[in-house]
């Protein structure tokens, strides 16, 4: 095949979305054989078989396997913070409702299908290039926290930037120890009293850093 056909475009569909579209094919594939077969299973020859492409349009878009679980886990991430943007996106509700929209969204997209939020889990324990993604999903999050934390009218008058920052990453990293706990089927909650439990920890915080604030230096 010349190198004029990678970039012309076939049968009307441009050459970087035909590209795009089997990058996105081979992430499904990789989702669905680790929801069948487990995640050593996960490899370049078995993602293709389940894709129905070639090793070529593997490599294509991914220079490895590491490459590709990468790409899924980011993927994954950025469904969550999608979601959890969009159910805080209601100013006027209290922030106790919007953290309990924000955890039950993410649970959401986590749990449909449940390979989902079962691949994260994996995935943080892989290690490899995950942690750079997984350090860039946890700040987004933390952004979204911080917005979130910063319509508490008291809060928002006594918290500078950086202790708003610190209190909306501990936050996260308290919800996503529940969260991923439930999903490594560590912790024997139902779907609410993860979302519950969730809510409490994070409010928990919240409190405590205004009281915080509140204290005679």
């Amino acid at each position: 095949m010349s190198d004029s056909s990678l970039v012309r475009p076939y049968r009307g569909v441009a050459a970087g979305n035909r590209i795009a579209s089997r990058r996105d094919a081979l992430i499904d594939a990789a989702l669905e054989v680790f929801a069948a077969e487990g995640w050593s299973a996960i490899s370049a020859r078995r993602v293709c078989e389940q894709a129905g492409l070639t090793r070529r349009y593997f490599y294509e878009s991914f220079d490895d396997i590491d490459a590709l679980t990468a790409a899924t886990f980011q993927r994954i991430a950025g469904e969550v913070f999608a979601a959890v943007q969009a159910a805080t996106a209601d100013r006027a509700a209290t922030v106790p409702e919007l953290a309990r929209r924000a955890v039950a969204a993410g649970l959401d997209v986590l749990a449909q299908p449940p390979a989902k939020g079962q691949f994260l889990v994996m995935a943080q324990r892989a290690g490899g290039s995950i942690g750079q993604q997984r350090a860039s999903a946890l700040d987004d999050l933390a952004s979204i926290v911080q917005t979130v934390h910063s319509t508490d009218s008291e809060a928002a008058s006594t918290i500078d930037p950086r202790e708003a920052r610190i209190t909306a990453l501990a936050v996260v990293g308290a919800v996503l120890a529940i969260v991923d706990s439930w999903l490594a089927q560590v912790s024997d909650l139902s779907r609410e009293e993860v979302i519950s439990w969730s809510t409490a920890a994070a409010l928990g915080i919240f409190d405590a850093v205004t009281a915080r604030q509140r204290q005679p230096c």
